[in-house]
């Protein structure tokens, strides 16, 4: 940095010394170097916002597997709802069959007790008594046979009712076990569920933080593109004034596109410096001229792309060169600039035309003493 302020310097004390007005140096200078700082900033705060943009877009993948686990938990935990559902209701079954049962059990008890009641008090009387009053043996045969047949019926019932019982308990117990695995499942998917959603709202509110910062990003670079344009209506605006000992004439050209950076045949953008030049070498000139290094095809590249096609550089001023600004006074534009050498006329000044010296437009200029501008060099 050191080294290249003295070489404006020095520059600048040779234009003092040879009547050069600086402060034409010091215009277009400063206001090349303020649009380079501008359009810096303004690259920066892209790269930010694209940055904030890729963040986003990750954190909307994020949250829609969030979203996918939220609704995978949410069906599952329906699917156990239903069996907490259906299980409760097979328990409410099995208890009212088992309270069905234990009714039965009461009514075939209460049977038996009465069969045995009925016995008792029929033979109360003794048993020689009831042999002796019976008409016959046979008769005293026949009834306790009949009483002992109730009894067996019943007795049989009831076994068979306690069986049933006993099994309707057996299973209302599983039935109460897989309630309460159900209930330990439930807890747990609603626990993962409000975990899964605690993230999700997380994210999303970082999701609303990253977008917000993009715009704010966006909104810094459309601010800078503002002044970036009053910066640039200013630039152009000095060009097209008369300095030393130029002269601009506006006419016509008979280059084609009127479309602006729009990519052209050569791999330059439409209506820019080297777009022209571009043209006007290979279709005015038949010279084979194209963009070998694409990324690098600004004017300030120009005579790095000449060597790579075979093309000499020169100091020395030729008809149909091509004449590319490079700095360091002109290093202000990261561009750089590019015309066409139309005339060299006795004092070493040339005459020149170009586009975009004036905005996006074509312009001769004449009398142009090159070094007035920076570092500059000729190719052919």
């Amino acid at each position: 940095m050191k080294n290249h302020f003295k070489i404006i310097i020095a520059f600048l004390l040779a234009l003092v010394v040879n009547g050069v007005p600086t402060n034409v140096i010091f215009a277009l200078t400063a206001k090349e170097q303020q649009r380079a700082a501008l359009q810096q900033q303004q690259a920066q705060a892209l790269a930010q916002a694209n940055q904030k943009a890729a963040e986003a877009a990750q954190m909307k993948t994020q949250i829609s597997v969030v979203t996918n686990q939220i609704n995978q938990t949410q069906a599952a935990l329906d699917q156990t709802n239903g069996g907490i559902s259906s299980t409760q209701a097979t328990i409410d079954d099995l208890t009212s069959q088992i309270t069905t049962q234990e009714a039965k059990l009461a009514d075939q008890k209460n049977k038996l007790n009465q069969v045995i009641s009925s016995w008792y008090m029929e033979g109360s009387v003794g048993f020689f008594e009831t042999l002796f009053s019976s008409n016959s043996l046979s008769s005293m045969v026949s009834k306790q046979q009949y009483y002992d047949s109730i009894k067996l019926q019943v007795t049989s019932t009831i076994a068979k009712v306690n069986d049933l019982k006993a099994q309707l308990a057996v299973q209302k117990s599983d039935q109460q076990k897989k309630m309460t695995d159900l209930q330990s499942l439930q807890q747990q998917q609603t626990s993962y569920k409000t975990s899964v959603v605690n993230q999700k709202n997380l994210q999303t509110q970082m999701l609303n933080m990253t977008q917000a910062q993009q715009q704010q990003y966006l909104a810094l670079v459309s601010k800078l593109q503002g002044e970036i344009a009053t910066v640039s209506a200013a630039i152009y605006a000095e060009r097209s004034k008369s300095h030393w000992n130029e002269s601009i004439i506006y006419g016509s050209t008979s280059y084609p596109f009127s479309g602006i950076d729009e990519p052209d045949p050569w791999d330059f953008l439409t209506r820019e410096c080297t777009s022209y030049a571009a043209w006007y070498w290979n279709v005015k000139l038949g010279k084979d001229w194209t963009n070998t290094q694409p990324g690098r095809g600004s004017a300030r590249y120009w005579p790095e792309l000449a060597r790579t096609q075979g093309y000499s550089v020169s100091q020395t001023p030729r008809v149909g060169a091509i004449v590319t600004w490079y700095g360091p006074l002109y290093s202000g534009d990261q561009w750089g600039h590019v015309a066409i050498v139309e005339a060299v006329n006795g004092d070493g000044a040339i005459d020149l035309s170009e586009y975009n010296w004036t905005k996006y437009a074509y312009d001769y200029r004449k009398n142009v003493s090159p070094g007035n501008y920076g570092s500059y060099s000729y190719i052919y």
